[in-house]
């Protein structure tokens, strides 16, 4: 009896924790997103992995880049779109960052783009993590 005890009161622990630390939904996609670019001095310079940190509540579902031939500066920028519509939606709200110049390859961005349709997965993830924002510009 103790031992069914025992295991009641870690269920309830166990989904009250859970519960408390569920995120709060966004209501308002662009509303979000402009937060990110009015405060954009705290991340201009910065590796793009503290801006994805910070988007805490939603994150980026798709991303396509716009590449460069340059060899000095590749990838210009990234559109992130964060629903599952299609990447060139006009009605979706978006966040672009501009990239620092940098001389890293794009092939593997490319080959994940098309690989896995410009959803952004752990493989962009990492890819982007390093990357320095320039500047970020949020439309719909």
């Amino acid at each position: 009896m103790k031992l069914q005890e025992n295991f009641i009161l870690i269920g309830i622990l166990v989904i009250l924790s859970g519960s408390l630390k569920a995120q709060k939904q966004v209501t308002d996609t662009l509303a979000y997103l402009k937060k990110f670019e009015t405060n954009k001095e705290k991340y201009i310079g910065k590796p793009f992995s503290l801006l994805l940190k910070d988007l805490s509540q939603l994150q980026p579902k798709k991303a396509k880049s716009d590449i460069n031939e340059n060899p000095g500066s590749p990838l210009l920028n990234t559109t992130f779109r964060f629903s599952e519509s299609d990447i060139n939606s006009a009605q979706e709200p978006t966040m672009i960052i501009k990239w620092k110049p940098d001389n890293s390859p794009t092939t593997p961005i490319e080959f994940f783009e098309q690989e896995h349709n410009y959803r952004f997965t752990i493989s962009e993830r990492n890819f982007f993590e390093k990357k320095i924002v320039k500047d970020i510009v949020v439309a719909k």
